[in-house]
């Protein structure tokens, strides 16, 4: 019984502190609202994604290190769940096959020397796996920047709220002509509820920000690492057709 009068009176309070924060707090608040549903949103949709990405790049990369023959590969990646790590790949496997195409014009016409045109080969294949290696990572960190602005601009939000609640607070003590903590305090308090706002917005914001960064991170390092290896076995497959 007691508990149940402690819980309705909490809620009394509750909302006679938000009854006193003014226009500027109500506006504030609901800013801070809006800003901590999207954080919670791109919170649960980054980390679904990154889960998905993450375990379809394992099977990739099981396909790809047990068959030695790429075209089986990029065969068997229409059956995969399309993940940054496979597009990285099929963008590599169809400039190969154009230069496997050019290596075969050559071959019927010795006007330019194959062992010229390598290098050029080479450096264009990196430049192709190169462009589709940041095209991929800057999808990775799509979103991030919202929640590495609310991380930072939340709390401040909530400090001029405070500061604002506070000013009030102490015009009104003023225009009153007398002081006392029983008229500061409801006021005060009313203001801090602006900074609660805040750091309830930004401190899962920027949790979620260095999670899921460093979870980016380390699938572009796993990208640069295949396609270094791609690179390789490219350049590898072009010597063995001369």
């Amino acid at each position: 019984m007691n508990d149940l009068m402690h819980a309705q009176s909490s809620g009394f309070h509750l909302v006679e502190i938000l009854s006193r924060i003014g226009t500027v707090g109500h506006v504030i608040l609901w800013t801070l609202l809006f800003f901590s549903i999207v954080v919670w949103a791109i919170i649960v949709y980054k980390v679904y994604k990154l889960r998905q990405i993450r375990k379809g790049a394992r099977k990739f990369l099981d396909l790809y290190h047990e068959n030695g023959d790429l075209g089986e590969v990029y065969a068997a990646c229409i059956s995969l769940h399309s993940v940054p790590i496979i597009r990285v790949f099929k963008s590599g496997y169809l400039e190969l096959q154009r230069i496997r195409k050019d290596l075969m014009n050559l071959k019927v016409d010795r006007k330019v020397s194959i062992e010229v045109m390598f290098s050029e080969w080479i450096e264009e294949f990196s430049s192709v796996l190169q462009e589709s290696l940041t095209r991929e990572t800057m999808a990775l960190e799509h979103f991030l920047i919202f929640l590495a602005i609310s991380s930072s601009s939340a709390p401040l939000l909530g400090l001029l709220g405070t500061v604002w609640g506070v000013m009030t607070a102490f015009w009104s003590v003023g225009m009153q002509g007398y002081t006392s903590l029983g008229v500061i305090a409801p006021g005060v308090s009313a203001a801090l509820v602006t900074t609660i706002g805040g750091l309830a917005t930004a401190i899962p914001a920027a949790i979620a920000y260095n999670y899921l960064l460093n979870r980016t991170k380390i699938l572009s390092l796993e990208m640069e690492c295949f396609a270094s290896e791609f690179t390789c076995a490219v350049r590898k497959d072009v010597r063995k057709a001369f």
